[in-house]
């Protein structure tokens, strides 16, 4: 357990320490962009591996009892998860590309008046349903580091690009916000039927089936709660 608090410890740490502002100015500007980023990338691959490799020797230890309702709950909670990832992944995502070029593709995506993070967001939710629906250390551990990553890191990575987008920025923050649901709480954006998109929708659908009827074969443990 002590391993596994280490790893997620150095994930998290690595991740946030080398996407700071002055850390991160300071190996550019020695490296350049593109090394640092393939440093980055390949800490963060041994950060991970570390990680899942410390989780899978972890003693199992109980810590609450994982009703039905809470593993119901957590079986919810992915659908939302994987829209989230989907929706990311195929649009032109503000922490992914270039400001200018996110501008030049037109009127915002339903995804980014959600939130301009999805990302992150999605795999927030992953991690917390998963906590919800795994009872022992090891797995709030595991699972707790991966939530903390997300919403901190996600949270670290829009202030910086805050910092670095400028006017572009400013007039994204205008029309949206970092936590879900917040632009459309406070009106700064409406969102319509028109705003989905149905085939983004489908593929998240697909992808929430395909991980429930998979999650036996892959993980050894079915994603099937009893029923209520």
């Amino acid at each position: 357990m002590t391993e596994l608090t280490l790893a997620a410890l150095f994930l998290v740490g690595s991740h946030m320490g080398l996407s700071h502002g002055a850390i991160r100015r300071g190996l550019v500007g020695k490296l350049g962009l593109w090394p640092h980023r393939l440093v980055y990338s390949l800490i963060s691959i041994v950060a991970m591996a570390w990680l899942v490799l410390a989780y899978k020797d972890a003693p199992f230890q109980v810590v609450f009892e994982a009703t039905i309702r809470l593993q119901h709950m957590a079986l919810s909670m992915m659908l939302a998860a994987t829209l989230l990832i989907v929706g990311g992944y195929t649009i032109a995502n503000p922490s992914a590309v270039i400001l200018e070029d996110l501008e030049s593709r037109g009127p915002l995506s339903g995804t980014l008046k959600i939130t301009r993070a999805p990302v992150m967001w999605g795999v927030a939710i992953f991690a917390f349903a998963h906590m919800l629906a795994n009872p022992d250390a090891g797995s709030l551990i595991f699972f707790g580091a991966l939530l903390v990553l997300a919403i901190a890191g996600g949270w670290h990575l829009d202030r910086r690009k805050q910092a670095e987008g400028g006017e572009v920025w400013q007039k994204l923050c205008a029309q949206t916000s970092f936590w879900p649901l917040k632009a459309i709480v406070l009106r700064r954006t409406k969102l319509s039927g028109a705003d989905l998109s149905w085939w983004r929708l489908a593929v998240g659908l697909g992808l929430y089936g395909g991980l429930l009827f998979a999650h036996k074969l892959i993980i050894g443990v079915t994603a099937f709660p009893l029923p209520l």
